[in-house]
């Protein structure tokens, strides 16, 4: 879906433009290029009871996808088609309703549905996946931990050197007679 059904324009000449048309319908309708079918019917029309050739008319079969889509799908077909020299032509659109469409006794909205929520499960599984992923690359490294444990324990050296160089320099400054409390805080 769309099906273009075209009347009153030989299939040669369909088939000159068909690769370039259905690339852009494809496009325009966010749909692979495969869902679309061009179909020449051949008809015989008559007027006054004489027979006479068929007007060229183009009707689409499709899934309404909006008139601004509608408005594109039907410029790029009378584009596509009147370059093939074709002085006038009639499209017109016939909307389906997917709950009134079936496909090998498959309501087509029911499948649509399924699809969607099959989607949005896939969605949420893979934004959920990639949200471990960032966390886990957030953690550090064992190599980082431990080198950062190194730093930390060197540094943690320096300090208690220094506190022991302090310490020794207040007592021989004090004679080592000093109150209570400071021997205390020395302690810590």
């Amino acid at each position: 879906m769309p099906h273009l059904l075209i009347r009153g324009i030989a299939p040669e000449r369909v088939r000159a433009v068909s690769r370039p048309l259905i690339a852009e319908l494809a496009a325009i309708c966010e749909c692979p290029p495969d869902h679309i079918m061009l179909e020449c019917l051949h008809t015989t029309a008559f007027f006054d009871g004489e027979e006479t050739p068929s007007y060229p008319f183009i009707e689409v079969a499709w899934f309404d996808r909006g008139p601004e889509t509608r408005e594109r799908f039907a410029e790029a077909v009378d584009r596509h088609v009147r370059g093939l020299g074709v002085p006038e032509l009639e499209i017109a659109f016939r909307v389906y309703r997917q709950e009134d469409y079936y496909i090998n006794g498959k309501n087509v909205r029911a499948e649509n549905e399924e699809r969607k929520q099959e989607k949005e499960w896939k969605q949420e599984r893979d934004q959920e996946r990639k949200r471990e992923k960032d966390s886990a690359g957030s953690y550090p490294s064992m190599e980082a931990l431990q080198s950062a444990l190194r730093e930390a324990e060197s540094e943690n050296r320096k300090l208690k050197e220094e506190l022991a160089k302090a310490r020794r320099a207040l007592l021989s400054a004090t004679g080592g007679r000093m109150s209570s409390k400071l021997r205390e805080a020395l302690r810590e």
